[in-house]
């Protein structure tokens, strides 16, 4: 004896698509918070950098003439740092940038029904 065909009911439907869709839409906002989170740290560590670089340097035109060794070697980690920041900061903004287009193409299509 053959069983009749039946399809779920329409609100079981609902719910799967809802978990389905909402681990999707969690996992772009996790990843969005962990992104900005790094940025915005590491953009405070280059600031702060900057500024001891600054310090450093000095304020009289001609002091890097008669720098202290020590001194200038310690501008010179501030800068390798400011740059190895700015090269990640970079990345994360291009990481940023990508996973707001996927946000924004997931709420497109699946707007509603991910909550």
């Amino acid at each position: 004896m053959a069983r009749a065909f039946k399809v779920r009911s329409a609100e079981r439907d609902a719910q799967t698509d809802r978990e389905r869709l909402g681990s999707i839409s969690a996992a772009i906002e996790a990843a969005v918070a962990s992104i900005e989170k790094e940025r915005d740290a590491l953009r405070a560590r280059v600031d702060a950098a900057r500024d001891q670089a600054a310090f450093a340097t000095g304020t009289d035109y001609d002091e890097y003439l008669t720098r202290d060794a020590k001194d200038a070697a310690r501008i010179k980690e501030y800068e390798q740092q400011m740059a190895t920041g700015e090269k990640r900061t970079q990345e994360l903004d291009r990481q940023l940038g990508g996973l707001n287009a996927v946000r924004e193409a997931f709420n497109q299509y699946f707007a509603g029904k991910a909550q």
